[in-house]
């Protein structure tokens, strides 16, 4: 069986506060995944184990072939994951599962070319992208325990996939992602507010208009600029910025 979980940030203090996660969340992470996950399984982890060594160590050594792939938290050198008990260390991974084409990244891809990109990151379930199939899993949503990708779940997904239509917020809700609890404001924006991420959308449809024009169009693979793109849309730099940036790989 093959499960994914994102964002366990383990020995987080400040992450209790920000997701209103209980004060033993690690614990029930570490029973949760130790229960459920046996050696034979594989678990996809989509970044931000944790800030500390020793809590990735704990982690490396639970059930299952671990793979990670790493998020903004995740800066240790690769050598190092892999002596903790890793078996793959990757910024993004594609799999067939079941003839369903999925992209497991830490960030949501935007302009992938799968059926669908399973993301986490946001500690939310709101998708920005219409433009392509996306399914953000929040842990705090999935009872703080690695969902499984069986027979079910993927038949759910694939209906989604031949729709060519993005799950709704409860239709995700009802995917069957180990649901615990309801849906939040943070569920439905960015976390920031309503403001915040029409803005992001906003920038986001400008990026695609820019990188699927020529020239940029021929050049927004081979030179990443999806990359630099994420930082405008996120608000990180501005748009005069972003073109300047994107104009000296031409």
């Amino acid at each position: 069986m093959i499960y994914v979980i994102p964002d366990t940030h383990l020995g987080h203090e400040n992450i209790k506060k920000y997701c209103n996660r209980p004060d033993n969340f690690e614990k029930l992470i570490e029973t949760n995944w130790q229960s459920t996950v046996t050696d034979a399984d594989t678990v996809i982890h989509l970044g931000d184990i944790s800030f500390q060594e020793n809590w990735v160590e704990r982690l490396g050594g639970w059930h299952g072939k671990k793979i990670l792939v790493r998020g903004n938290h995740d800066r240790l050198a690769q050598d190092f994951y892999l002596n903790c008990g890793f078996t793959l260390v990757v910024e993004e991974l594609v799999l067939d599962v079941d003839n369903l084409i999925i992209l497991f990244s830490h960030r949501p891809k935007f302009n992938h070319g799968c059926d669908i990109n399973f993301h986490g990151h946001q500690h939310n379930l709101a998708v920005y992208d219409e433009k392509r199939l996306y399914l953000p899993l929040s842990i705090e949503h999935m009872g703080y325990k690695p969902l499984a990708l069986d027979e079910n779940f993927i038949d759910s997904l694939k209906k989604f996939v031949l729709k060519n239509k993005p799950p709704t917020l409860s239709e995700i809700m009802n995917l069957g992602q180990n649901f615990i609890g309801k849906p939040t404001a943070k569920d439905v924006y960015d976390g920031f507010g309503k403001e915040i991420f029409g803005q992001s959308r906003a920038r986001l449809e400008e990026c695609y208009k820019i990188l699927n024009s020529p020239p940029y169009n021929f050049a927004r693979y081979k030179f990443r600029l999806w990359r630099n793109a994420v930082r405008y849309i996120e608000g990180k730099i501005s748009k005069p910025e972003f073109m300047n940036i994107i104009k000296k790989f031409l």
